[in-house]
């Protein structure tokens, strides 16, 4: 029994000191992350009344505490520059001071950029095994602003092999030229395995590209091209390839049909 107690209480007091630790290492982290996050705003000239400091301080904070490895944005903040900003920042910080593997932007301007900043800072730093760092695993964009522009430096990225294993970009108006950037990126990518891009204006053009570059040569397990306008040409490409793919697992084609029946219907 005495050694029962004895356990029980260096368990609590184990407990308590981890605890401490973990206290003391995030206010060690965040000392460097407040230096790099002040230095950034700065230096790309932040006007001080978007309050970007607290926010990207706030939120690389919480991630530290919850341990989600997570940033969620959406709204007004924090705006093409201010995502220039945030890259920078993760590109000094992570993995040593801040473990940063996913990232979403709902619904807020990032824009051509912005995207470029991000490929360039954030996705192409790779993965660090010493830190038992993954890299920047899962990226959104939904309804960002982008174009064919930001796919092209999506394809960059991709080239080279980065551990993004997840990509949604929904709600971009990419068209036909932005998902054969994509496509181009993807042929030697061995990592991606999940491409969302619903609603992004892709026509039949660029439902063929995506049947016989994406679908039949890349290692992509999950593709979703919902509400788009592939209609009859793009459709029958990426349904002569299905059979030709070794990854493909699921596949979401719905409402790709309805600019072709409500053309059919207006003549």
């Amino acid at each position: 029994m005495p050694k029962k107690a004895a356990g029980k209480a260096s368990g609590k007091g184990g407990k308590g000191k981890g605890k401490d630790n973990d206290t003391q290492d995030v206010s060690f982290q965040m000392r460097k992350v407040r230096v790099e996050v002040a230095k950034f705003c700065t230096e790309l000239r932040i006007p001080p009344e978007l309050d970007l400091e607290k926010l990207f301080n706030t939120k690389i904070y919480d991630a530290l505490i919850e341990n989600s490895g997570k940033m969620i944005f959406q709204g007004d903040r924090p705006g093409k520059a201010g995502v220039q900003a945030l890259s920078c920042v993760l590109r000094e910080t992570c993995p040593v001071y801040v473990s940063i593997r996913s990232l979403f932007f709902w619904r807020t301007e990032v824009g051509d950029e912005g995207v470029a900043s991000i490929c360039e800072n954030c996705l192409e730093k790779g993965k660090n095994e010493s830190h038992s760092w993954p890299g920047f695993v899962h990226l959104e964009l939904l309804d960002v602003r982008m174009s064919a522009l930001g796919c092209q430096s999506l394809s960059r990225s991709l080239r080279e092999n980065i551990p993004l294993r997840n990509l949604v970009i929904d709600h971009n108006a990419i068209g036909d030229e932005g998902a054969t950037h994509l496509a181009e990126g993807l042929r030697g990518n061995s990592e991606l395995a999940f491409l969302s891009m619903a609603y992004c204006q892709i026509g039949p053009a660029g439902g063929v590209v995506v049947g016989e570059e994406i679908v039949r040569c890349t290692k992509i397990k999950q593709l979703k091209l919902r509400g788009n306008r592939i209609m009859a040409r793009g459709l029958t490409a990426i349904s002569l390839n299905l059979g030709k793919s070794e990854s493909l697992q699921q596949l979401d084609l719905s409402d790709n049909r309805q600019a072709e029946q409500s053309r059919g219907q207006s003549c």
